[in-house]
C-alpha cells in the first residue's frame, strides 16, 4: 500500500505540473472490500484539485461487483456531465487486485457493462494483478487480455507514470482521433 500510494501521490503531482491538462483530467478512487459495506470513493474531481491523499486496504474480502457498477454509473454521469457542455469524457478504469473476486453472478453483470463499453471504445480498462489475484477473473473484465498486467515487483511507480504520460497524449487529441499510446514498460 505504501508503494500504492507514492506512485497515485506523483501521478497526481505529475499532471498538475502539465498546464495543458491538470484541469482536464479527472480523477476518482473506489476502494472495495467487504461485501454489504458501501465502498470508499472520492468522487470525481479535477486533477488540480486534489493534495496529497492516502489509499487503504479496508479488509481482506476482495468484492468488486458493487464498486465496479458504482464507479460505472458514475462514470455514466461524468460523461452526461461533460455532453451538456459540448465536451467529451475520455474514461480509464484502472483495477488493482491482489486476491480472488468472490462476487459470483453480480460480477458477470458488471463485466459485461465493461466490456460493452470498451467495444463501443468509451472505457478503457487496465487490471493490475499483484500476487495472488487472479487473472483469469481480472481477464473477465476486459475484451483485451493485453489489458492485464502482472506486477511482479509491485512497481506501480512505472504503471501511474505512464498513466500520467498516456493522459497527455489522450487529454490533447480529439475524442474520436485513434491515439497511439507509448509501450508500456515494467522494471521488475
Amino acid at each position: 500500500m505504501e508503494s500504492l500510494n507514492a506512485a497515485v501521490n506523483d501521478l497526481i503531482w505529475q499532471i498538475q505540473d502539465d498546464d495543458r491538462i491538470r484541469d482536464t483530467v479527472d480523477l476518482g478512487i473506489f476502494v472495495f472490500g467487504n461485501k454489504g459495506r458501501d465502498p470508499i470513493h472520492s468522487g470525481f474531481q479535477a486533477m488540480s484539485e486534489y493534495g496529497q491523499i492516502y489509499i487503504y486496504a479496508t479488509d481482506t474480502s476482495t468484492y468488486v461487483a458493487d464498486t465496479l457498477s458504482m464507479t460505472m454509473d458514475a462514470i455514466r454521469e461524468r460523461i452526461d456531465l461533460y455532453a451538456q457542455g459540448g465536451g467529451a469524457y475520455k474514461p480509464w478504469i484502472v483495477l488493482i487486485t491482489d486476491g480472488e473476486f468472490h462476487d459470483g453472478t453480480a460480477l458477470e453483470e458488471v463485466a459485461r457493462r465493461m466490456k460493452q463499453r470498451q467495444a463501443e471504445n468509451k472505457l478503457q480498462f487496465f487490471g493490475l494483478g499483484v500476487k495472488g489475484y487472479s487473472e483469469e477473473q481480472l481477464n473477465s473484465l476486459t475484451n483485451d487480455p493485453r489489458q492485464v498486467l502482472e506486477v511482479k515487483a509491485v512497481n506501480f511507480s512505472d504503471f501511474l507514470s505512464w498513466v500520467g504520460r498516456s493522459m497527455a497524449t489522450v487529454s490533447s487529441n480529439a475524442v474520436d482521433t485513434e491515439v497511439t499510446l507509448e509501450p508500456l514498460v515494467f522494471t521488475v
